[in-house]
């Protein structure tokens, strides 16, 4: 049974601009214009299929597939790093906020208690508002934990699937290098 794929096709005016140029290793990054076509494309296609990326270029040759194939898995990879380490810094945030929120809360409470319930209107206020501020204190680490890391999390998703995507390079007439 053949496993279906969505594909993800990006035209090009030559295979150049896909492959490692003078005084660059294949490890650098793809061009942005490419790379933001194809996570576009990535945001279109079903999560539950396989990608696989068709490069067509008029210069297309079969020895260079690998080395693009190369080149968009190495690219992916770091863009997946990069939210990874931006989830680690969200929930690093959301430790350090959670403590200063919870002595917030902690403090501003102790003092609201202190405010004796006969101590008139205005004092009663003052309690009130007390112990409103001293939960929204909470909000921004509730925030975080909650839900703050689920962007990173969809776009490190997205760029592990590219990054794990088929690449093909193929000239217009239909000739395709598979790597």
């Amino acid at each position: 049974m053949k496993i279906s794929c969505h594909e993800l096709c990006v035209c090009v005016d030559s295979v150049r601009a896909l492959k490692a140029q003078e005084g660059e290793s294949l490890s650098d990054a793809l061009p942005a214009s490419i790379a933001e076509e194809l996570v576009t494309q990535a945001r279109a296609a079903d999560e539950r299929l396989p990608l696989l990326i068709r490069f067509v270029a008029p210069d297309a040759d079969e020895a260079y597939a690998n080395a693009i194939a190369a080149r968009v898995r190495s690219h992916f990879a770091r863009v997946a790093d990069r939210h990874t380490l931006q989830i680690r810094d969200i929930f690093r945030f959301a430790r350090v906020s959670s403590v200063v929120g919870l002595l917030c809360v902690v403090m501003l409470l102790a003092f609201a208690q202190a405010i004796p319930d006969d101590a008139g209107k205005l004092m009663n206020g003052v309690r009130e508002s007390l112990n409103i501020f001293a939960w929204v204190a909470m909000w921004r680490p509730a925030e975080l934990w909650l839900y703050a890391h689920l962007p990173e999390r969809h776009w490190r998703r997205l760029a592990l699937r590219l990054g794990a995507a088929r690449v093909t390079v193929e000239s217009p007439a239909g000739y395709s290098a598979t790597s």
